[in-house]
């Protein structure tokens, strides 16, 4: 629970306790710690970190959590730690880079002084033997040495997460393949559907004194310039697709590789021209003046 006896006027509203404790992740269970310094992955964007002990509890925020309950900078939180509750003053706002993992992260970070009395856990990473028996006697032996001592084996979880992003991947390519070649198809049957308009196009064009060549490098640019418009489109639905999904699905810091979207629109490009001229070669080869009899 939370009181706001620091916020300004217009800030200041008075929020019930069972509605706070409705706001979901607010009311679990956090690890949290003290220090009286920054990691190398945090940043404070609002109020003062103290880096001198003090008896008087206060507590720096995570940002998430500062704009998802409303928690500023002056309100005063109660923690529940074992049974003891503590109520400690929000002194600052830090953000948090979550994608460095060296660094680690909590959401609520204690100014020195006032949790050094309480039960503590040290969490520290350790690389262990690659093999996967050499590891798990290392953990026996580490466990049998110190029973306090809770290993978790990173490894075989990233082997697990990394085994499933594998088949996701593959998954997602053979639907992209197969989508590529259902295209492919597409393209051949529009092309094949126009062909006799397009003869007696080519035919009128030869007529006029354009050769094979000039016609070739009209069909070649009028398919690069649908071929672009197609990937530039497909390109801003998978910007707006994962900008989506990371936003609000998982929750990620979202980034856009220009380069990768850029070298699609391009291919794509290059793979329309070179399907539209290879269906369109009975086009190039067509006598006019057969053409223009018939019509």
């Amino acid at each position: 629970m939370r009181d706001h006896p620091g916020a300004p006027r217009s800030k200041r509203r008075r929020v019930p306790r069972v509605d706070v404790r409705a706001r979901g992740s607010l009311a679990r269970e956090y690890t949290i710690t003290y220090r009286d310094h920054l990691e190398s992955n945090e940043r404070v964007v609002g109020g003062t970190f103290p880096t001198q002990p003090s008896p008087d509890p206060e507590v720096s925020v995570e940002q998430g959590i500062h704009e998802r309950f409303a928690i500023n900078v002056g309100d005063t939180m109660r923690f529940d730690i074992l049974g003891r509750v503590i109520s400690a003053r929000v002194t600052s706002i830090r953000e948090v880079d979550w994608r460095d993992a060296r660094s680690g992260g909590f959401m609520f970070v204690f100014r020195p002084g006032a949790l050094e009395e309480a039960p503590q856990t040290y969490i520290a990473p350790l690389k262990g033997p690659a093999d996967t028996a050499a590891r798990a006697r290392f953990q026996h032996d580490l466990v049998e040495r110190f029973p306090n001592v809770s290993v978790i084996d990173f490894h075989e979880i990233l082997v697990t997460v990394r085994d499933i992003m594998s088949k996701v991947t593959l998954a997602i390519s053979v639907v992209g393949g197969l989508v590529l070649f259902s295209g492919a198809l597409i393209l051949i049957g529009a092309v094949a559907m126009t062909k006799f308009q397009r003869i007696y196009e080519a035919a009128v064009l030869k007529t006029l004194g354009a050769n094979t060549r000039t016609i070739a490098k009209i069909l070649l640019f009028e398919y690069g310039v649908l071929g672009s418009l197609a990937g530039t489109v497909g390109s801003l639905g998978a910007i707006a697709l994962t900008w989506g999904v990371s936003r609000y699905a998982l929750e990620i810091p979202w980034r856009i590789f220009a380069g990768e979207h850029v070298g699609g629109v391009a291919l794509t490009a290059i793979l329309v021209a070179a399907i539209g001229v290879l269906s369109s070669l009975d086009v190039l080869r067509h006598k006019p003046l057969a053409t223009l009899r018939a019509e």
